[in-house]
């Protein structure tokens, strides 16, 4: 994913990567991982990458199981790491139990356990299942938000970061 594309770019509020879109495919996972390796050391955040890789694995998973297209992953760089998936299901997501020899059912219950907060929002198309994992770097010289209010006046399109160039790991 190396390219001469910027990937980051200081807005007053935040530093936004993405959306980037990703295919209806099992592919995504990989693909959304490649993204967090690739934007994460960039914004000096190289220490939150197993973590992130995870999570965003576990939300691009949820979304190809029980929701529906389009799929898009956006990072957000405030006071805190922010990950969003987007699918075009308006139906939010629903943590369940799983029991001790279930295969699946677990997703929900490691982002709650290991980010420092998650959620969901509604979208104009479909709705947006997102995490966040604390940021303890040097945000000197740039305004940070709450991580909740993410604006989208300081958005920055990256779309084509990835254009022509594979992305599986």
């Amino acid at each position: 994913m190396t390219g001469s594309t910027p990937l980051v770019a200081a807005r007053e509020e935040a530093i936004v990567g993405g959306p980037w879109s990703l295919p209806w495919s099992p592919t995504s996972c990989a693909q959304a991982r490649a993204v967090v390796r690739e934007v994460l050391p960039q914004w000096g955040l190289a220490r939150l990458i197993a973590t992130a890789e995870l999570l965003t694995s576990e939300l691009v998973c949820n979304a190809l199981r029980h929701a529906a297209g389009p799929l898009s992953l956006t990072l957000v760089w405030a006071s805190d790491v922010r990950c969003l998936v987007n699918d075009g299901s308006p139906v939010p997501p629903r943590p369940t139990v799983a029991d001790l020899d279930d295969e699946n059912g677990r997703g929900l219950a490691l982002v709650d356990m290991l980010a420092a907060r998650w959620g969901w929002e509604h979208e104009l198309v479909g709705k947006s299942v997102w995490f966040e994992l604390a940021a303890a770097a040097d945000n000197s010289g740039r305004a940070t938000g709450d991580g909740h209010g993410i604006a989208r006046t300081g958005e920055t399109d990256l779309r084509d970061l990835n254009a022509g160039r594979s992305m599986a790991a």
